[in-house]
């Protein structure tokens, strides 16, 4: 398994490719909004994305999803936010940029594992950006999407957001076992270990 990173769109989100280097496929993990370069780190690596999972629905994470559908990839999202991809919930409409609607591929309910691409992955729900945000658990990372940040946590103030739902959720993730790597949606990388110590919600009740 290889990990590659780039950054998309008006809010600089971290995308993620994961590739099986025996089948050249590639999952994507939260695609953003630059198809353009979503499409040339597929050819330069000289693999085909097969599948996008989307830790939750909005714009920034999820803008290119249906021309990547379009293209021959399967997209999966939680039950709970898989209706914002066909509704102004995904905050497009908030901020002025194009959306293409589209249904989901595969919907996944908390707690579910399930292959793509040869690659093991654990889908938690995560509730408090949105209230169907999701982690990914693959292998020793945690892709965190807007739920846990380094030293820090996803804002709350959008719809179906919910401070409580979000302490809970990175309390979760803290009493996992283990330490993780931790690849959120935005900003730097971290680990599971660092934000237990450090991060501001570590002690908040």
């Amino acid at each position: 398994m290889k990990l590659l990173h780039l950054r998309t769109g008006l809010l600089r989100v971290n995308t993620f490719f994961i590739i099986n280097e025996e089948t050249k496929s590639a999952i994507v993990i939260d695609c953003g909004e630059n198809y353009k370069l979503v499409k040339k780190v597929e050819q330069e690596h000289g693999v085909k994305i097969k599948a996008v999972l989307l830790t939750h629905a909005h714009f920034d994470h999820s803008g290119i999803a249906k021309k990547l559908q379009d293209d021959g990839a399967k997209i999966y999202i939680s039950k709970i936010d898989a209706p914002k991809l066909l509704n102004d919930d995904n905050l497009s409409a908030d901020f002025g940029r194009k959306f293409d609607y589209l249904n989901a591929d595969y919907t996944f309910s908390d707690g579910e594992e399930f292959i793509v691409e040869g690659i093991s992955v654990k889908a938690l729900i995560t509730p408090g950006h949105t209230d169907g945000s999701a982690c990914f658990i693959i292998g020793g990372c945690i892709f965190s999407g807007d739920t846990l940040f380094l030293e820090c946590v996803g804002r709350t103030d959008f719809k179906t957001g919910n401070k409580n739902q979000m302490i809970a959720s990175v309390k979760r993730l803290f009493a996992l076992d283990g330490d993780y790597a931790v690849y959120p949606g935005h900003d730097e990388f971290t680990s599971l270990s660092h934000e237990r110590k450090y991060n501001l919600f570590a002690d908040y009740d």
